[in-house]
């Protein structure tokens, strides 16, 4: 009856996860509306009109598209080698030595990071040795591959697979908003100062001070992560530097090159660095580091 309860309460609050992305479906939805009958509809050149409907699209699609994937796609969960079985964890419990335990249970992993106190990082929840840069997420009731943070926008977790969707959904938010900010702006002035017997559309000018306002929230939060892309870190590592054996901290240890950290994310390919496509490098448990550059072979790439 416990575990049921649990279970129930577990659904509830990923359901209620879901309140955010609704009101953000349904702005867009709005904004649909706004922008393409109330703004498009006094736009009197047409090929203005068509050219900005064109521009509107392509914008809305790849901002829908990345949002859509930064929810939907699984952040990434530790593989199987990390759990324990549960002979192993049983055996943890039972004893003294659940110290050894792990030690012999990480021999067939490869984990670089300690605890403050030079421990493994072990999850009691999952029942996992958490891989480097993953962390366990209290919302999502998981571990998380290189973890950045859990955000209540997309109802998910932000770690390895998604990073990149994350990444850009808050770009072509910020191109969204500000695409419409920027066509807003004519058609305001000109009925403020030309057209004062035409009323302005109470539509255009809400959506005008919304866009206005999302734009530089999210474009402050998109600048934060560019430099936490740039320098190869979570939004977790930039508050508390991960530990390694000796028990040092190092806030640098992964960063190989603002050109290297970029690719790590976004992928070799430059021309599928603004598409939604998973392209991040790497597997998402093994890291390349400054010590240890990414001249390896051994580590198998992470497919979709």
């Amino acid at each position: 009856m416990q575990e049921q309860q649990k279970g129930c309460s577990y659904h509830c609050q990923r359901c209620s996860m879901f309140i955010p992305v609704l009101f953000v479906l349904a702005l867009i939805g709005w904004s649909y509306y706004a922008f393409m009958i109330a703004y498009g509809g006094r736009i009197e050149d047409l090929a203005t009109r068509v050219l900005v409907s064109i521009l509107y699209h392509i914008i809305l699609v790849l901002f829908i598209w990345s949002y859509m994937m930064a929810i939907f796609t699984n952040p990434g969960p530790p593989p199987p080698q990390y759990y324990l079985t549960e002979d192993e964890h049983m055996n943890m419990r039972a004893t003294d030595r659940g110290r050894e335990v792990l030690q012999s249970v990480s021999a067939r992993v490869s984990v670089q990071e300690r605890t403050t106190t030079g421990a493994m990082r072990y999850c009691d929840l999952c029942k996992c040795i958490k891989p480097d840069r993953a962390h366990h997420c209290s919302m999502c009731m998981q571990c998380v591959l290189k973890m950045d943070h859990h955000c209540p926008w997309i109802g998910n977790c932000v770690g390895f697979t998604n990073y990149k969707y994350f990444l850009l959904f808050l770009a072509y938010t910020c191109l969204y908003t500000l695409f419409i900010t920027l066509c807003c702006i004519p058609y305001i002035t000109n009925v403020w100062k030309h057209r004062s017997d035409d009323p302005l559309n109470f539509h255009v000018l809400i959506m005008f001070l919304i866009s206005l306002v999302f734009f530089l929230t999210v474009f402050g939060l998109f600048s934060f992560h560019i430099y936490l892309l740039i320098h190869n870190k979570t939004t977790l590592e930039s508050s508390r530097a991960p530990c390694f054996r000796g028990g040092f901290a190092d806030s640098k240890h992964y960063d190989l090159g603002g050109y290297e950290n970029v690719k790590q994310v976004l992928g070799d390919s430059l021309y599928l660095w603004a598409i939604p496509v998973f392209t991040s490098k790497g597997n998402g448990y093994v890291y390349d580091t400054r010590a240890y550059t990414n001249t390896r072979t051994d580590v198998p790439a992470r497919t979709p």
